[in-house]
């Protein structure tokens, strides 16, 4: 709200309203995890907690705070050029976001399926690679001299093939000669289908990987009551009248019951 220049004068209590709140709230949030550091053995004691706070997001947490405090500062006192600069810093609390999720389950998941397929990722991204090169080449020999302006250089002539095979199309660059558009026109259907192979193949992974997480999920639910069921059925043939010369099996009982 603050970045927008026309919502100021219609709320201008507003934006230092929320910025105090934010403060407080990101304020408290820092002491509470900072005093809360001391239940893990690594972070207990001052040195500990001192420790916890040189941590990267701490560190961000801490400047967050104190260039939030020096935009309120600079603004109460009406010095714009150092409020400007100093507002940039509270971007920073956007990496807040990273934190969401605290066990890092995503980024291990993303890493797992790219390393898993890192092969396939590679052959696509390298061929794709290849079709962006020799149709940008080729797109600036057929152009360069009937349409100087737009693909007086090779650079053009890339920027034009990364936009056209990324399906972004923005339009700025267009061949205009018959051959030109027919080779764009080639190398799109060919260099769209290489360029378009790494999303299906992390697609693919991920599913993959979903499916397995699940399978080990229901696999770690079952292990302990069918280990369960194992003790029970071995104590069960371990104490049968039957067999009295299975002497190892029944310490377990003569350790619990001293006397019989």
């Amino acid at each position: 709200v603050s970045t927008a220049s026309r919502s100021l004068p219609a709320c201008p209590s507003a934006c230092p309203c929320q910025e105090y709140i934010m403060i407080v709230v990101f304020g408290i949030e820092y002491i509470a995890r900072i005093w809360a550091a001391g239940c893990c053995c690594r972070y207990r004691g001052w040195r500990g907690r001192l420790k916890f706070s040189r941590k990267p997001f701490c560190v961000i947490d801490i400047i967050v705070l104190i260039a939030s405090l020096a935009v309120l500062a600079a603004g109460t006192q009406g010095n714009v050029f150092a409020t400007s600069a100093l507002r940039s810093l509270r971007f920073l609390q956007i990496l807040r976001m990273v934190r969401m999720d605290r066990r890092g389950g995503t980024w291990k998941l993303l890493g797992s399926v790219v390393y898993a397929h890192s092969k396939e990722l590679i052959t696509a991204w390298y061929i794709g690679f290849l079709v962006l090169v020799f149709s940008s080449f080729l797109v600036y020999l057929a152009e360069k001299d009937e349409n100087q302006k737009e693909f007086g250089t090779y650079a053009d002539a890339l920027w034009w093939g990364t936009i056209t095979l990324t399906t972004i199309g923005y339009g700025d660059k267009c061949p205009v000669t018959w051959v030109g558009r027919l080779m764009a026109a080639s190398f799109a259907l060919l260099g769209i289908s290489f360029f378009a192979l790494p999303a299906g193949i992390l697609g693919s992974g991920f599913a993959l990987k979903v499916q397995e997480q699940h399978r080990q999920k229901h696999f770690e639910k079952r292990r302990s009551p069918a280990a369960g069921l194992i003790q029970a059925a071995w104590r069960l043939h371990s104490t049968d009248a039957s067999r009295p010369h299975l002497i190892a099996t029944w310490r377990f009982y003569y350790d619990c019951i001293p006397s019989l």
